[in-house]
């Protein structure tokens, strides 16, 4: 996975799919950084770590634009952050994302590279950036889904 690798998803249930499969990987401690435009399905991704992880959830994983954070406990706690409408660290600090990197929690945020900050003083498990852009392939929208270990 150092240096990434691409999967093609036709459909959001496909992108739960790739996320799931994507979090067989995943242990207490790391932080996935998710980066993509609106709509391209973010959310679903970490639907399906969440699925994945947690497999009793009797919920729906919604996006945490307006809470700016989601908990999900199970085996493993999954704080999901959204920086959409964060602007600086000191909104980090805030919301408590720093925490959870500092913790044993999976850490993920959608629009993860919005704000610039040095990871490695903050995290105890791995990084992966997780890029998903719309491509037109045979006349079809469809996702394409980049995954890169970091750290």
């Amino acid at each position: 996975m150092k240096g990434g690798c691409g999967r093609l998803s036709k459909s959001l249930a496909g992108t739960e799919v790739i996320a799931g499969e994507f979090a067989r990987l995943l242990k207490s401690g790391d932080f996935i950084s998710l980066n993509g435009p609106l709509g391209a399905g973010k959310t679903k991704f970490v639907s399906g770590i969440v699925r994945y992880i947690c497999h009793e959830l009797q919920y729906p994983v919604f996006s945490p634009t307006f809470t700016v954070m989601n908990k999900y406990r199970c085996g493993v706690t999954i704080d999901h952050f959204d920086f959409y409408r964060l602007n600086n660290i000191r909104d980090l600090e805030d919301c408590g994302f720093f925490d959870s990197l500092l913790s044993k929690s999976i850490t993920i945020a959608e629009w993860g590279d919005k704000i610039s900050f040095d990871h490695k003083i903050f995290l105890k498990g791995g990084y992966y950036k997780v890029k998903i852009n719309f491509v037109e392939k045979e006349n079809d929208t469809m996702r394409e889904i980049l995954i890169e270990k970091v750290i």
